[in-house]
């Protein structure tokens, strides 16, 4: 295999070798440089963008998360990259580290998940009931979930500040790239930390919506709801006919239900390359 060099960016030329030729760049360590740079991108225009409705934003950075984790996870199998990790043996464990707190903290994300879809089904259901105790418990459930994702997101940006900028430094050998890999392994960790932050905070804004969108569920609905037949003399309005608060709480069920399917398989990559790291780091 030819030299695992990459042509890097010079944002991240700081952190890495500047002197590396980029005449051999592996397409491994390319393409893990492309996601990283396309996340990277992601996180700094959705923490700027001004929208905090329920659309796919969340959805697209939990894909672009996956995407970096599985190119990474086919970097970790290289021999060659696997070689030069394992001579970097105190970054290995600072990189180690930071995907431990990673994967805890979308263990954490994907249980927060399932509440969070569970008190806005049951306040759904409340307000078309006029259930006024089945929508105060699912209120104040909602609100504990909101309290968790917040402290997720303030996890994540102290998971920024730990990482020095070059994770490899203090484990160079004589051979360069052995810092060029290593660095650009952290630097996955690093971006994937900025992205997460951004995803559980629009998630903890967007369920503050949540209260007041059942507080404008009309009350005559609620009581229409209520009845087993329609008014004498009155035709029975569609099952199908929602309020639009309504509406909006079955799009934010569908939008949690499709970050569920991507949050676990992020969790599972982040389980995955932890344990190539710990082979990696103590090889049997």
């Amino acid at each position: 295999m030819m030299g695992m060099h990459v042509a890097i960016r010079p944002a991240a030329a700081a952190a890495r070798s500047a002197s590396l030729p980029r005449e051999h760049s592996h397409p491994v360590l390319a393409r893990l440089d492309g996601g990283i740079c396309a996340l990277r991108s992601w996180s700094v225009a959705e923490a700027a963008a001004a929208s905090s409705g329920l659309d796919d934003g969340r959805c697209s950075g939990v894909a672009l998360v996956e995407d970096v984790l599985v190119v990474l996870g086919e970097l970790l199998a290289l021999p060659q990259a696997a070689a030069e990790i394992h001579r970097a043996a105190v970054a290995c464990e600072r990189v180690l580290d930071g995907f431990l707190v990673l994967a805890d903290a979308y263990g954490t994300f994907e249980s927060a998940l399932l509440a969070l879809k569970q008190s806005a089904a049951d306040l759904r259901v409340g307000a078309r009931r006029g259930d006024g105790a089945l929508v105060a418990a699912a209120l104040h459930a909602h609100r504990r979930t909101e309290k968790q994702l917040c402290r997720l997101a303030a996890a994540m940006r102290h998971a920024q500040r730990r990482r020095t900028p070059s994770a490899a430094a203090a484990s160079r050998t004589t051979n360069d790239t052995d810092g060029e890999v290593i660095d650009i392994v952290a630097e996955a960790a690093a971006v994937t930390a900025a992205a997460s932050e951004v995803i559980f905070s629009r998630c903890a804004t967007s369920s503050r919506d949540v209260p007041a969108l059942v507080q404008t569920v009309p009350s005559n609905k609620w009581w229409l709801a209520r009845l087993p037949v329609a008014r004498a003399g009155k035709k029975a309005a569609p099952e199908t006919a929602a309020p639009p608060p309504l509406k909006r709480l079955e799009e934010l069920e569908e939008c949690i239900g499709v970050m569920e399917s991507g949050s676990e398989k992020v969790f599972r990559k982040l389980l995955q390359i932890r344990v190539s790291l710990l082979n990696i780091h103590n090889p049997l």
